[in-house]
């Protein structure tokens, strides 16, 4: 058979879109390539707890790179973990809860609002808190791995969060990933895990925190829908999420074998 790939696949904008998604057309050709040996793995922005059901149990995925490369799981096991340390977090809280601002605190388990949220979280929608003791009292265990803000970051805000992240904008709401994850060091951790070169690695993704994976893998997918400095730095390109896109790909790059 071909050599073995690691694919690596961004969620949103890649296999789900606008609340929709997965759709067949991708997954049948993801299931065709797993029964011939290749493995596939998530690699998202999203935090653990914001991730579909549908993924978590997904047979066919052979790992999880979420929150931008803060949590790797390989087979169901953590074998790389960063969070928001807890005196960093204080201080955060303390900030957005004396101003308008809303901060989504996206954990392991659940998600936290500061304020109220102007987008809808479908999956685990945030819940209210009016202080930081409210997440130790809900989950005392839970970790934090990344903020989400509405729309653009003020100046201000910029200040607060300039020394411990790193903070990428969409067109209504900002991340803020703490500095030096990304999703190609998540890739990295996998492969080294698994002894896989990397030029046996594929990524397919659509938007700015999909950069370094792109850079990174062997082969680097755009999504049809992918904004230009994404399509610029990839290899190829395929068809736009909810179009077969990502089944695209894999097909195209010579994935399947004819059975």
């Amino acid at each position: 058979m071909n050599t073995r790939k690691a694919v690596f696949l961004d969620i949103d904008g890649t296999l789900i879109t606008h609340g929709k998604g997965p759709f067949r057309e991708d997954l049948d050709q993801i299931e065709e390539a797993a029964r011939q040996g290749h493995l596939f793995f998530l690699n998202t922005g999203r935090a653990l707890s914001n991730i579909p059901r549908f993924f978590l149990d997904y047979p066919c995925l052979s790992g999880i790179c979420a929150g931008t490369g803060t949590h790797v799981l390989l087979e169901g096991r953590t074998i790389y973990h960063n969070w928001v340390k807890e005196e960093i977090l204080a201080d955060i809280c303390s900030w957005y809860f004396n101003s308008s601002r809303c901060c989504i605190l996206e954990g392991e388990n659940n998600c936290y609002a500061i304020n109220k949220a102007s987008r809808s979280y479908t999956v685990n929608p945030p819940i209210p808190i009016s202080g930081i003791d409210d997440i130790r009292r809900i989950c005392p265990n839970e970790l934090i791995t990344k903020l989400t803000l509405d729309g653009a970051v003020s100046e201000d805000e910029k200040k607060l969060l300039g020394d411990y992240f790193q903070v990428h904008a969409f067109s209504d709401y900002s991340e803020a990933i703490l500095k030096g994850e990304n999703k190609a060091k998540a890739m990295e951790a996998v492969i080294g895990r698994l002894g896989i070169r990397q030029e046996d690695t594929i990524a397919v993704g659509d938007s700015v925190n999909d950069l370094d994976m792109i850079r990174y893998a062997g082969l680097g997918i755009a999504m049809g829908n992918a904004c230009d400095e994404l399509k610029q730095a990839a290899d190829a390109v395929t068809k736009d999420c909810g179009s077969g896109g990502a089944g695209e790909a894999i097909k195209r790059f010579a994935l399947i074998l004819p059975v």
